[in-house]
């Protein structure tokens, strides 16, 4: 392929998206067996989503040039290393975030929920503990809560965050593969 031998984009066919092989999960270049725990509309929604990204990029590179065969195998890694990219940034950022997340919220319910525990004055009977003033149970509860919607509030922002990033960098990493590849 030479440079000079693209131009601005034309009209050109439409690429269909490609089917995955049955119980897999296709990502364009990449493939794995579907997990037994994943359900299969889930399974069908990743599938769906990514051959039509695919589709739509193999398209866009055939009008402005580029052979159909090379424009394929573009695509493809460039929709593999998004996926890869995107799933590695969010477990990257959003592990530590929703860790800090959970401690800084458990804090803050804990002890939001033993004031207003021991605003109530009363005793609570607690299987295997035993009975337990209302200000302590108060202060478990408000720490178990605190620390999910830390974990939340700090974890999601993070890890999308991360994956916008993780795949931005994975689909560049991507679309330099295939262009290489003959």
């Amino acid at each position: 392929m030479v440079v000079a031998d693209l131009h601005p984009p034309r009209p050109v066919p439409q690429v269909a998206p490609i089917a995955p092989p049955p119980n897999e999960i296709r990502i364009g270049q990449f493939e794995a067996p579907s997990p037994p725990w994943l359900p299969g509309q889930v399974r069908d929604a990743i599938n769906n989503t990514a051959a039509t990204a695919e589709a739509q990029v193999s398209t866009a590179l055939d009008s402005v040039g580029i052979p159909p065969g090379r424009s394929d195998r573009v695509a493809g890694a460039t929709a593999a290393g998004t996926g890869i990219g995107a799933a590695i940034g969010g477990t990257i950022t959003a592990a530590p975030a929703a860790a800090v997340g959970a401690v800084v919220g458990g804090l803050i319910g804990g002890t939001v929920g033993g004031i207003a525990g021991a605003a109530v004055g009363t005793f609570v009977a607690v299987p295997v503990i035993g009975t337990v003033t209302s200000g302590v149970a108060g202060t478990a509860i408000g720490a178990a809560a605190g620390a999910a919607a830390g974990a939340l509030i700090a974890g999601a922002p993070a890890a999308i965050a991360g994956a916008v990033i993780g795949g931005t960098v994975g689909a560049g990493f991507g679309a330099g593969v295939g262009v290489d590849q003959r």
